[in-house]
């Protein structure tokens, strides 16, 4: 495998995860809003935040109504992370791609990205099923992945872009949030957040089934981060990131950062800060773990490009 298909893979897997990723957050943003109180735009405008997209956004519109924020996310050419973009990006590397991957996972991305052009997929709200067939058929498309590979290179790093984009996503809805409490209004309502945190990222019933309780903030921040079950809990992500970064030889200096990332978070008591010392936990973890993925990247795509020559 050239390094290059390598890189394609990656960046396949993360624009699928991405698109589920979105539509998820516009899903369950539609629902929360029925039930929030007061000036709705707030609840928008964090998804924007949560993006980083705020800059791109202001340039394009004056407020955060909610059709402005649907359409800047779904179909705005402008935002390189809309639906529409991610897609077409998806499409493009799975055709550089194809002759590594079963017929049935490039004719998944390409529906998609018909289906949506085609406006068959129409993510507003009042329509969650157009939402739910995005999410399901990125899921499909990992469907088809986890079926045809058991190992090797290709599942690897197929697996790495999307732990990654999983990562990487969890950790910037959480530190959204945390801002977002530093606001009056949405401070009062804070169990329908935690909940619709839960609902963002399908845990309910996992949690639900861990905490044996009510929603509580402590307990989803402990599950979220701690949780070694859990395919969307921040440790069990992580954990297989390390397992991809296990295929890759000279490994030793990328498992050990990545171990000692591990274990920051599960020695840390998450779920006894305040909003602000959780929001500089978080901060501090992204960083980190940009410059992690940066040296991912940096290996893999380097080990590929050594063992071509």
């Amino acid at each position: 495998m050239l390094s290059r298909d390598a890189e394609h893979l990656y960046w396949l897997s993360r624009y699928v995860e991405r698109v589920e990723n979105t539509a998820r957050l516009i899903n369950v943003n539609s629902e929360l809003m029925l039930d929030f109180p007061g000036d709705k735009t707030l609840g928008w405008q964090s998804i924007i935040e949560t993006l980083d997209n705020l800059d791109i956004y202001q340039r394009r519109y004056m407020t955060f109504k909610e059709a402005n924020v649907i359409n800047f996310l779904c179909y705005e050419e402008a935002n390189p992370n809309s639906i529409k973009n991610s897609l077409i990006k998806a499409a493009y590397n799975v055709k550089e791609t194809r002759d590594y991957l079963p017929q049935s996972a490039t004719e998944q991305v390409n529906n998609l990205l018909n289906e949506f052009n085609r406006g068959t997929l129409k993510a507003r709200r009042g329509q969650p099923k157009d939402l739910y067939k995005l999410i399901e058929g990125s899921q499909r498309f990992f469907g088809i992945i986890n079926d045809n590979f058991s190992t090797g290179l290709v599942f690897e790093f197929i697996r790495l872009g999307r732990y990654i984009e999983r990562v990487d996503m969890i950790s910037r809805t959480l530190d959204t949030l945390c801002v977002s409490k530093k606001n009056s209004q949405t401070h009062d309502f804070s169990t329908l957040e935690w909940a619709s945190m839960l609902r963002n990222l399908s845990a309910q019933g996992a949690y639900r089934e861990e905490s044996k309780g009510e929603i509580e903030r402590g307990s989803v921040l402990r599950f979220l981060f701690k949780n070694k079950g859990f395919p969307r809990s921040l440790n069990t992500c992580l954990r297989e990131i390390d397992k991809c970064v296990a295929v890759l030889p000279n490994n030793s200096l990328l498992k050990e950062e990545v171990y000692k990332v591990i274990e920051r978070i599960m020695s840390s008591i998450v779920e006894g800060y305040d909003d602000v010392k959780l929001h500089n936990f978080l901060e501090t973890f992204k960083v980190r773990f940009l410059i992690l993925t940066k040296e991912y990247i940096k290996a893999g795509f380097t080990c590929m490009l050594n063992l071509s020559s």
